[in-house]
């Protein structure tokens, strides 16, 4: 790509959903391929007070949610590390910054309107790599992209299932090997997070520094870590008042899927189930009951929704 025409944020925000998706995607690759560093890193080291005091009265004056840190284990130093924490919807992204409190780059798949909205001028000022999910040489980019976050001084804050978790009986989905070959490559080390939302309260549990050195086989340390997540949101649940097993109805599971969903009110940009479905990390190894089933209901909404013979 030769020439990149940019567009100021009032042309931008003209556009469908699906053009700022294209367009910011073509903008990463014409800035990768012609050579373009990640500058100001330093700069919004120095404004990340400010940014975690806004997002606090944000959250305590116009959202009237609580913050709850269950517990924080991990060892700070001075050298970059990456947040791996699990994902739920709605407030978790920035609930996330706010419970961690050092600065850090997201690593945001899918953003959508976000890169034109309120919360994309924050993570704009923060500083936040974007990347199509969908896209192999967007996802080929943004992982280079991370690693020069990291060799640059600088942590990363990433969600590694790469959706929201809506599966009431999982505590983490399977989640994707990115963190964890970007921790061999970089010698960062990994601080895994887990958060979950009770009304209006989130709960975050921060577990201790995870080392991954790069003779421990990827899919073994990804394992690894995919446990600790697990064990940080069990512990979550079971700071909360336990409910009775006949409680969890198949509509009580349809309702608690899509109330997930729900969370994001981003105008035209509408997040659903399929989404999810598509985005999340899919082991070839392991087949779902979703993956079962799929086929059959595919044939029965045939059936109900085919037009009758004349």
């Amino acid at each position: 790509m030769d020439k990149f025409n940019k567009k100021n944020i009032l042309e931008l925000r003209k556009l469908s959903v699906d053009e700022i998706d294209k367009y910011f995607r073509e903008l990463r690759k014409y800035e990768f391929e012609t050579g373009k560093e990640l500058t100001e890193v330093e700069y919004r080291k120095k404004i990340h007070g400010l940014m975690l005091s806004l997002l606090k009265l944000d959250r305590i004056l116009l959202q009237k949610e609580k913050l709850t840190i269950l517990s924080d284990k991990r060892i700070k130093h001075n050298k970059p590390v990456i947040f791996a924490a699990t994902h739920i919807g709605g407030n978790d992204v920035v609930r996330v910054f706010e419970a961690v409190k050092e600065h850090a780059y997201l690593l945001l798949g899918d953003p959508g309107i976000i890169y034109v909205n309120e919360l994309g001028l924050f993570l704009n000022l923060n500083g936040y790599l974007a990347v199509d999910t969908r896209d192999k040489t967007d996802r080929n980019i943004v992982y280079k992209r991370s690693v020069e976050v990291l060799n640059k001084g600088a942590n990363l804050i990433i969600f590694p299932e790469g959706a929201y978790n809506v599966f009431e009986n999982l505590p983490v989905m399977n989640i994707y090997p990115g963190a964890v070959n970007m921790a061999k490559e970089t010698g960062s080390e990994i601080i895994p997070l887990a958060i979950e939302q009770y009304d209006k309260n989130f709960i975050v549990n921060i577990g201790e520094n995870i080392k991954v050195t790069p003779d421990i086989p990827t899919k073994e340390a990804n394992q690894y870590l995919r446990d600790i997540l697990a064990t940080l949101k069990l512990e979550i649940w079971e700071s909360q008042e336990i409910a009775p097993r006949e409680s969890y109805t198949d509509e009580y599971i349809n309702n608690f899927r899509q109330s997930i969903v729900d969370r994001d009110e981003y105008g035209e940009y509408v997040y659903i189930l399929s989404d999810i479905y598509e985005t999340m990390y899919h082991d070839k190894s392991i087949i779902t009951a979703e993956e079962v089933f799929a086929p059959i209901l595919n044939a029965q909404k045939k059936l109900i929704y085919s037009p009758p013979k004349k």
